[in-house]
């Protein structure tokens, strides 16, 4: 079912704007960020597993459901039979990419400010502290806050205002080869600094340490939640690229190639920051400030400083922005299947949307500073916990469900799509088990011990 709708150009294309979208949610900002604070290659082990284990199931769910339908998952559910409940999981879908953007977009504003400090050369030369301290000038500027969310905001909304060949899929293409050489040229200079092995060791030597302090579930908990996160499933994200696809080829293939390559950049995400901490003595738990603190000191390590730093920046601005640029493709293709209206004006209008909804996350660390969400730091961590913890499971679940369920869409109607074409890999029959029960009571008792965890019991040891 397309319906006259636009499609990928070619299959790499559909990969390419796969992958960006997945990226810069999950890989450079907020990996390094749980990595540190979780306990390093344990962590990192689990949510490997849990990418193939859970999140590129749920891939394959969001593909078919859109193929299927030739719609967003907004009103996927509404023309896919039977309806009913699981229209519900449409609505879920729009909040969860809002609330994505809500804090993503402030982060793709602090990339595309740290492109300028690139353009200018200011931080070259400047000892660790000093570039510490220009992080924390840049986000307690209410002003330079704002502005930044407002350009990706206009820039975003411009790119699907243009259209998916021309928009989306160009831009993702271009940026994304830039942003791959880049990190690998950086992760090997990273890894050869003095005193990089103890990076090294603690992305791949595993310790209990950090099930000891947060608890089990816990850990198991946000390594799901980082799975989804990483590929930007369980709210719908991924199902208006599949809407775009031609049902010329089965659709497995392409959900675990978006899988392998995501952890593949996960990976070389995490030996370029971390290696780097620990050389230049940062702590692991910094959190997002890695990102703008550790890279910095990368380069002033490296000849040519000026002109590694530029090229980095460039491809971390276009890597953030593509990703952000993707999922308000999702955000203006919910408008025309929705509500009826032109490509053109669903772009307007979501702009002006997000242009309200991410403001409170520009003034977070700046005029709103010291406000705490219930026991969250700033209302971006709240965000993130919404959409991590909470919607992305739920999403994920329904997803499962609705394709696995007599009352719902139905295992043979899922089968049948996945598998539809001559090209690409056969989804196995076999599995229909482990989707149908297994993977929905493992994502129940996950989430559910998970908070039950974080707010009751507290952490208990390597067993509870």
């Amino acid at each position: 079912m397309n319906n006259g709708r636009e499609t990928f150009s070619n299959k790499l294309g559909f990969i390419i704007v796969s992958v960006s979208c997945a990226i810069g949610l999950g890989n450079i900002w907020l990996m390094p960020y749980r990595a540190g604070t979780y306990g390093g290659a344990l962590y990192i082990f689990l949510v490997a597993a849990f990418i193939f284990l859970f999140a590129v199931p749920v891939l394959l769910t969001e593909y078919t459901v859109g193929r299927g339908s030739g719609q967003s998952g907004a009103k996927a559910f509404e023309v896919l039979p039977p309806g009913g409940f699981w229209k519900s999981n449409g609505y879920i879908g729009i909040i969860g990419n809002y609330v994505l953007l809500m804090f993503y977009v402030m982060i793709c504003g602090f990339a595309l400010a740290y492109l300028g400090k690139g353009v200018t050369g200011s931080l070259i030369g400047l000892p660790p502290e000093e570039i510490t301290a220009a992080w924390g000038a840049l986000t307690g500027s209410a002003g330079q806050s704002w502005l930044y969310m407002f350009v990706i905001v206009a820039a975003g909304m411009a790119v699907t205002y243009v259209g998916l060949r021309k928009g989306i899929e160009r831009i993702g293409k271009i940026m994304m080869a830039i942003f791959f050489v880049l990190i690998v040229i950086l992760l090997f200079r990273a890894v050869t600094l003095p005193g990089a092995g103890e990076g090294l060791r603690f992305l791949f030597v595993p310790s209990l340490d950090a099930m000891r302090e947060h608890g089990t579930f816990r850990i198991l908990h946000m390594a799901m939640g980082q799975s989804l996160f990483s590929l930007s499933v369980g709210i719908g994200s991924m199902t208006v690229f599949g809407s775009y696809v031609n049902r010329d080829r089965k659709l497995f293939k392409d959900a675990f190639t978006v899988g392998a390559l995501d952890l593949s950049i996960i990976v070389l995400c995490l030996l370029m920051i971390f290696p780097a901490a620990f050389a230049f003595g940062i702590p692991a738990t910094a959190g997002e400030a890695l990102l703008f603190v550790t890279l910095p000191n990368i380069f002033n390590a490296m000849p040519a400083a000026y002109v590694w730093s530029l090229l980095f920046y460039v491809g971390l601005a276009f890597v953030a922005f593509s990703t952000a640029a993707a999922v308000m493709e999702n955000l203006t293709a919910i408008g025309m299947d929705k509500f009826g209206w032109t490509r053109g004006k669903s772009a307007i209008v979501n702009f002006f949307l997000l242009l309200a909804l991410c403001t409170p996350s520009a003034f977070t660390r700046n005029i709103w500073f010291g406000f705490s969400p219930g026991p969250f730091p700033h209302l971006g961590a709240f965000f993130t916990f919404l959409a991590m913890e909470i919607i992305l499971p739920i999403g994920a679940l329904l997803y499962v469900l609705f394709c696995t369920s007599k009352k719902g869409w139905g295992w043979k109607n899922f089968f049948a799509e996945a598998n539809a074409g001559t090209e690409g890999w056969t989804f196995p029959a076999a599995l229909r088990f482990y989707m149908t029960f297994i993977l929905p009571i493992i994502i129940v008792l996950v989430l559910v011990f998970g908070q039950i965890q974080r707010w009751v019991l507290g952490p208990m040891g390597i067993l509870i």
